[in-house]
């Protein structure tokens, strides 16, 4: 392996690889890395032997599933390089990926511009506030456009998009890259690049584009304007300068283009990134708190430690691998931090840096550098890790998942087992869920989206041995009354011996939704003994567990007993229970009970041209609009929609809007159930007792 020293913090650059899925970041990353001489031949992803998609999963789909991470030496710089999933089930990853870098690279695939997940993940790097890059790979495919794709890029988003090098030539007339700064050509040669001048059926166009490169970077600098338009001699070295100033404020986004596949404009674009990339100390504190105190802490090597987690993993040969990024001080092994989330200590043994799957170990980590430590099963992902300060950063903002499925084991008696490895993932995958419902009795699990399912799967198998079902879940249904009534119950048992005796007047009311269960006693002149007042209670709560309409809890209703009366050798508590359990299942009968269900408020984001389709989707599920609002160029539709209607949900709208469209949903209130649907729900209900 390709061994680095500590690096200094104004040294380091760390930077993520961005796109949708097919963009090029992997075999990006193979001919990085190859060019650093981390590696000898770069893996092709067809062949399984890629460094950044190792794993057996990532081997069978053909596509990156987790964030691999490397680190390499270039020029005078040391690089911390993240390359991230471009499928949008994992997009979890990129906002892992996103607090633990300085700059993100968006890879776009030149044939085919802007497509969905690109969207996506530019936003996660917009509202990260981290400095962006564009590279427009695959120049040398037939369709590919560099002038289409920068125009598309000025159209979708906002800023200023600035080419800093351009193709000479695309498709099968491909040929390398001009660099506009240097005004130097970097053409393929059989498999080398090499560099010279500017092809002369090029040269107008070269200077063409120059001219808008300089202009839109001297107007970030008053000075250099006055140079510019006074034509006096400016550096490289100025021009750079005001580059690296105006790309860490957002108001350039550097272009650049070549093809991955050809080693074509890769050195120039890691050339320009180490120099851009702003050092991991260009904001000079971190923010943070504890005990509800707001604190900041210097970043630099002398100050305190301070860690934040940004992946968990499970590595076959050293176990549980907790990857981070030193936000400020030093870390050294066998240090003893702290974690805000468990506020307890423990002791850090081994230290890693990373390439691919393979570790090194090292003594020391400084600001800026990325690495691992191995074997602390305390770790999650987004903790935050300190030494000699009690500080918690704000935690990764994940994308929330929506698909919901309950799991059962594949095999009869393995659901602890099932449940175990199902829960030891979702510890490592901040966007997998796995919650356990009462009401239904189904373990819960929730992902990205059916492909990410499908991965969770496979990682209990090779993991844990452990194989389960996903199927439909159960809606929660509830059950209340309409009405108030009054019932009289007795339980009157004698079979020799003592007998059995308890007596009870019931009133029984609706309350408003979603106030539960409230009782009340009325007792006067001791028709009751206060000893078994709390009898009468419990018969109400168990009997409240299953009503009478197709089984399910009772809610919202109060019970008040106000008389009844006792046998002063035969009652007993157990016999005012079963008066009471039995007079409110006949109380609820004369309630006019009905079904209720669990209706969920949700948010769709869609581009405008979905919006009729959205709309007309969400009456059949017979959801009810509750507004609209436009928002980044998109439209958010407000919708109250029946929980039933809505566990597909998910694969649906990927359906309608070829990916465009995303949602967030939270339950709202419950409300009843139309009398067609209740008798489906009675039926079926009938039918699973059987």
């Amino acid at each position: 392996m390709f061994r680095l020293s500590v690096a200094q913090t104004k040294k380091i650059r760390n930077l993520c690889l961005i796109s949708h899925g097919g963009a090029g970041k992997t075999t990006l990353t193979e001919m990085i890395l190859v060019k650093a001489k981390v590696i000898d031949n770069p893996g092709v992803i067809e062949k399984g032997n890629t460094h950044s998609d190792f794993t057996p999963e990532e081997k069978k789909h053909q596509f990156s599933i987790n964030n691999s991470y490397f680190s390499f030496s270039w020029n005078d710089k040391v690089v911390n390089l993240i390359d991230t999933p471009g499928y949008a089930d994992f997009r979890g990853e990129v906002a892992g990926a996103m607090r633990m870098v300085e700059g993100a690279v968006l890879l776009i695939d030149g044939t085919a511009g802007i497509e969905v997940n690109t969207n996506y993940v530019w936003e996660i790097a917009k509202k990260n506030n981290k400095p962006r890059f564009v590279f427009i790979n695959k120049m040398d495919k037939e369709g590919a456009n560099f002038n289409k794709v920068i125009e598309e890029l000025k159209n979708t988003y906002q800023g200023s998009f600035i080419p800093v090098t351009i193709p000479y030539g695309d498709g099968e007339n491909y040929q390398g890259i001009v660099d506009l700064l240097s005004q130097q050509s970097y053409l393929l040669e059989g498999n080398t690049e090499k560099k010279g001048e500017i092809p002369a059926d090029f040269k107008d166009t070269v200077e063409e584009m120059r001219t808008e490169l300089l202009e839109s970077i001297v107007e970030l600098d008053e000075g250099l304007m006055e140079k510019y338009f006074a034509e006096e001699e400016i550096s490289d070295q100025e021009l750079i300068n005001c580059l690296v100033s105006g790309v860490a404020g957002g108001e350039i986004i550097p272009v650049l283009s070549g093809s991955a596949l050809k080693s074509s404009g890769l050195t120039k674009l890691f050339d320009y990134l180490s120099e851009l990339i702003p050092a991991p100390d260009a904001d000079q504190v971190i923010s943070g708190s504890w005990d509800e105190q707001a604190l900041e802490v210097k970043v630099g090597d002398d100050n305190p430690f301070v860690g934040l987690v940004g992946k968990t993993m499970v590595d076959p040969y050293i176990g549980k691998l907790s990857i981070f990024r030193v936000m400020t001080g030093s870390l050294t092994r066998d240090t003893e931090i702290f974690i805000p989330r468990i506020n307890n200590t423990i002791k850090l043994s081994k230290i890693y840096k990373i390439n691919g799957q393979e570790q090194e170990v090292v003594d020391k980590l400084g600001t800026g550098d990325i690495g691992a430590v191995a074997k602390a099963d305390e770790l999650e992902t987004s903790d935050t890790m300190s030494a000699n300060i009690k500080i918690e950063l704000t935690p990764i903002d994940f994308p929330e998942p929506m698909y919901t499925q309950a799991a059962k084991p594949a095999s009869e008696g393995d659901d602890e087992k099932m449940s175990t490895a199902l829960n030891r993932i979702s510890q490592e995958d901040a966007t997998f869920k796995v919650q356990y419902s009462k009401e239904t009795k189904e373990l819960l699990v929730t992902s990205m989206g059916t492909v990410h399912l499908d991965v969770i799967k496979a990682l209990c198998k090779r993991k844990f041995d452990a194989t389960f079902i996903a199927e439909l879940p159960k809606v929660a249904y509830q059950e209340t009354i309409q009405i108030k009534v009054d019932v009289e119950e007795k339980y009157k048992k004698q079979s020799g011996g003592r007998g059995q005796y308890g007596h009870v007047f019931l009133r029984i009311e609706p309350l408003a939704r979603g106030t539960g269960f409230e009782f009340d006693e009325e007792i006067f002149g001791g028709s009751i003994p206060n000893q078994y007042i709390p009898a009468v209670e419990k018969g109400i709560v168990e009997a409240k567990q299953g009503g009478i309409v197709a089984g399910y809890p009772v809610v919202d209703f109060k019970v008040v007993v106000y008389d009844g009366s006792y046998h002063p050798v035969d009652s007993s508590e157990m016999a005012f229970k079963i008066a009471a359990s039995k007079g409110f299942k006949k109380g609820m009968g004369q309630a006019k009970p009905v079904l209720l269900e669990p209706i969920m408020n949700i948010a769709i984001t869609v581009p405008d041209d979905f919006m009729g389709d959205i709309m007309g989707d969400l009456n059949s599920r017979r959801g009810k609009i509750q507004g609209m609002e436009p928002t980044n160029g998109n439209q958010v539709i407000k919708a109250q929609v029946p929980q039933a209607e809505l566990f597909t949900y998910a694969i649906d709208l990927k359906s309608i809007t070829g990916g465009h469209g995303s949602y967030t949903m939270e339950l709202s209130h419950y409300d009843k159930v139309p009398a067609k649907i209740e008798e489906e729900v009675i039926k079926q209900r009938e039918a699973e007792s059987e």
